[in-house]
């Protein structure tokens, strides 16, 4: 699905056009429409973890038109490594979509505010958890 970037991901504040496409159903791939920067590879949070809850800032909230919380779909970028376990989730800052609106942002949360929700939160701590889903 096609989306505009209206507000910018920390350090690619040129990507506007961008296409979300499932890899599975915790995985996705996010692309430039342009092809002109890396792939990030996001995950669904509920995947690795249930405490992941957070307000969104009243300004995210109208610059991603959201008019009800079941428009919002919260992904958070992966730093992928080998072997997996060895990769890293940023909760800090996740990535919201507006899928009726098709437009998403980077919303970086208040770490004072949501202490457990860090930049490169290690992936092997939220294993059990994900197993457990299974």
């Amino acid at each position: 699905m096609d989306f505009k970037a209206v507000i910018p991901i920390l350090g690619f504040d040129d990507l506007e056009d961008v296409v979300l496409e499932p890899i599975d159903e915790i995985f996705f791939r996010l692309t430039s429409k342009h092809g002109d920067t890396p792939a990030f590879t996001l995950i669904q949070p509920a995947a690795l973890r249930n405490d992941y809850v957070f307000d969104l800032p009243k300004s995210a909230v109208e610059k991603l038109r959201l008019e009800n919380e079941e428009d919002a779909m919260v992904l958070n970028i992966m730093i992928v490594d080998t072997p997996l376990e060895n990769s890293h989730v940023n909760f800090i800052a996740p990535l919201v979509f507006n899928q009726k609106k098709g437009v998403m942002g980077q919303v970086v949360l208040d770490s004072i505010k949501y202490p457990d929700f860090g930049l490169a939160d290690p992936l092997k701590k939220f294993l059990s958890h994900a197993e457990s889903q299974s």
